[in-house]
Order: C-alpha cells, then structure tokens, then sequence
C-alpha cells in the first residue's frame, strides 16, 4: 500500500530575510539609518508634519512639507511604497529613516557599543530611536555609474544640532566604503546656504547649475549641482557600524 506523504517541511524566514533592504543598518554616534517600514509610518507622519524647515521659500522639488496631515499621508505613504518597485540591481531607492538614538544608549564616540551595550540594530536601554527625518539614497544605472543621489529632511525643531550633516555622512561612508559607490550627486536651489553648507563640508563641488521650476510649479529656480568623488570625501570624525550590507549586495546580484 502507498505510504502517506510526509507534509512538505517549511522553513520560516524573517522579513529582513526575505527582503534585505529591510535589514540594512547604519550606525553612527547618534543615528541610526534604515529603511522606512510600516510600522514606522505613524512616526514618519508625525516628524514630517511637524515642520521641516526654516526658510521663507521652500526648499523641495515638490510642496510636500506644505500639506496638512491627512494630505500628507495621502501623498507621502504612496510615495514611500513606490520605493520598493525601484529596487533592481540596476535602480534603486532606499528612503532611509534617521532615527535619533535614544541617550540612555551609551555609544562610543567612534559609533562603537560600549561595554554592555547593545550592537548594531539591537534596542537601547531607555526609549526606542525617534525618527527625526529621512536620508534618501538612491541611483540609476548602477552597474555602470556607481554614483549614488541624495534628497534629505529633518524636523525643524531637530535641526541645527549637526544631525542632518552626521546622516549624510553615515550614508556616504555606507556608500563609498561598503557598497561600492565612486561618485556621489547633490543638488540645492542657489539661496539654500545651509544645504550647500552641509554638502561642502563633506568635500562636494560644485559641477553646475541648471534652471528647473520651483516647489510649486510656478515660477523657475537656479539650482547648484554637486558631485563629490569618492577620494575627495571629506571623512567625519566618527566611524559607523554596518549590518547587512552583504545580504542586500547579493539581493541586488552585486556581491
């Protein structure tokens, strides 16, 4: 008689597993990086309603920042999950949260865990990271270019502490020294002094300027172009942890 079939063995993963942008982590003395996720969105919404910036104009491609709450989410929600069709190894999207780490967590200077303290991705002692504004990072023709393109926001009342310059820098270090990045862009309409302040101070130049509408499709604005090649980086004073890298090079075939 025909034995019966034994049931087919499953073998569970973790979503990190199952998608590695998920798991990436980039640590610095005060931040953590990583993709935003849905259990983030009520935090995203939160930070991006809150106020990100100080400036008489505004400071995007887009008007965003200008929508009430519920605009907002019906704009930006549909925005982050268009993120995850563009990932190929080709093009890609990773819209990095910056999470403020929380005090109580008593890093190193140098990004390093204390003795006690928790790793990479692993929670501190006292309140969960706050997520304070996002890190962009994203590129087109990978294989080819290797040139990673950069978009950030921090709530108003987290700005001016340094923190939107230390995000950039991690996702740099990231890029150049971990994923195989050669050249990195920026752009900023010509009377944003703080953002150009953020990208020189990293080591970018200005390659040009082109003319291009403003936030709200009205009137035209210049903006300044950056490129920062990899050698010409600028390096912080800091060092940051990475978990995941590997997993994600593979996901995109790049290892």
């Amino acid at each position: 008689m025909p034995q019966p079939s034994e049931p087919p063995v499953t073998l569970e993963r973790t979503l990190e597993e199952i998608w590695p942008p998920f798991g990436l982590r980039i640590e610095s003395p005060r931040l953590e990086l990583r993709v935003v996720r849905e259990t983030d969105f009520p935090a995203y919404v939160a930070a991006a309603s809150s106020g990100v910036t100080h400036t008489t104009r505004n400071p995007f491609r887009q008007a965003w920042n200008e929508k009430d709450p519920e605009a907002l989410i019906k704009a930006s929600l549909p925005f982050l999950w268009s993120t995850r069709s563009a990932v190929s190894p080709e093009h890609w999207h990773l819209a990095f949260g910056v999470f403020l780490k929380d005090s109580g967590d008593e890093t190193s200077t140098a990004g390093q865990p204390g003795p006690g303290q928790p790793g990479p991705g692993q929670p501190g002692r006292g309140q969960p990271a706050e997520l304070i504004g996002v890190q962009d990072c994203y590129a087109h023709d990978w294989p080819i270019l290797r040139t990673v393109s950069s978009g950030s926001w921090l709530r108003a009342d987290r700005q001016g502490q340094g923190l939107g310059t230390e995000a950039r820098a991690a996702m740099l270090l990231w890029a150049f020294d971990h994923f195989g990045a050669e050249y990195a862009e920026s752009g900023a309409y010509t009377w944003n002094e703080r953002s150009r302040r953020v990208s020189e101070s990293l080591g970018y130049f200005t390659s040009g300027t082109q003319r291009v509408p403003d936030a709200h499709g009205v009137e035209p604005e210049w903006e300044h172009l950056f490129r920062l090649p990899k050698n010409d980086l600028l390096r912080p004073g800091f060092q940051i942890q990475v978990t995941g890298n590997a997993e994600l090079k593979r996901f995109f075939g790049d290892d």
